[in-house]
């Protein structure tokens, strides 16, 4: 007994349709459109508060510099304390860009890539209310913290520059931006009362 196999039937292939103009400039013309709307909504949209974000881990940052920042009051040092840009942001410690590491006068600025960052931005950071700062007395040999009313003070930035010596700037917007050996002075002078 054999069996015979069914013959199969070839469908004949059709030829390639031809591309027209219109398929042919569609795939270009959306590509266009979606970056030009992505450039559009980037211009529009605010860039993001880079003083408002934590670090999600300290010192593995790429970018890492410790310039010094002095603090003097009526010409007497005084020292930052150890938790300038530490707060509780959303029930956890939030570590800023900007911050100290210990007591003493150097800050240290982390970020993922180089970044430009003034003595102003340090001021946001530092003084979150615009009016006080916290310092740290060591006169006596043991660490006080101090609160400094910033309206009791006549304040005179200066930066350590490439004379060889502290150049007074009229106002803190002129300051240029941090360096990884940059020195900068605060000098808070207690104003005379009338």
């Amino acid at each position: 007994m054999y069996f015979t196999m069914p013959k199969r039937r070839f469908k004949p292939t059709k030829p390639a349709k031809k591309i027209g103009k219109k398929q042919l400039l569609l795939p270009p013309v959306m590509i266009g459109v979606a970056t030009f709307a992505g450039i559009i909504i980037m211009q529009l949209s605010p860039p993001p508060q880079v003083l408002g974000i934590c670090l999600k881990a300290h010192n593995i940052e790429t970018f890492s510099i410790y310039p010094v920042v002095q603090i003097f009051e009526d010409g007497m040092q005084k020292f930052l304390p150890k938790d300038v840009g530490k707060d509780i942001k959303d029930g956890k410690e939030c570590i800023h860009i900007i911050h100290t590491d210990e007591v003493g006068d150097k800050i240290h600025i982390e970020y993922i890539r180089p970044i430009r960052l003034t003595i102003e931005d340090f001021m946001q950071i530092y003084s979150t209310d615009n009016k006080t700062i916290t310092v740290i007395n060591n006169q006596t040999g043991s660490l006080n913290k101090e609160i400094l009313t910033l309206d009791n003070y006549d304040i005179q930035y200066s930066y350590f520059s490439e004379n060889n010596e502290f150049t007074k700037i009229s106002n803190s917007t002129l300051m240029p931006p941090f360096t990884k050996d940059m020195v900068v002075k605060i000098e808070l002078t207690t104003k005379m009362q009338k």
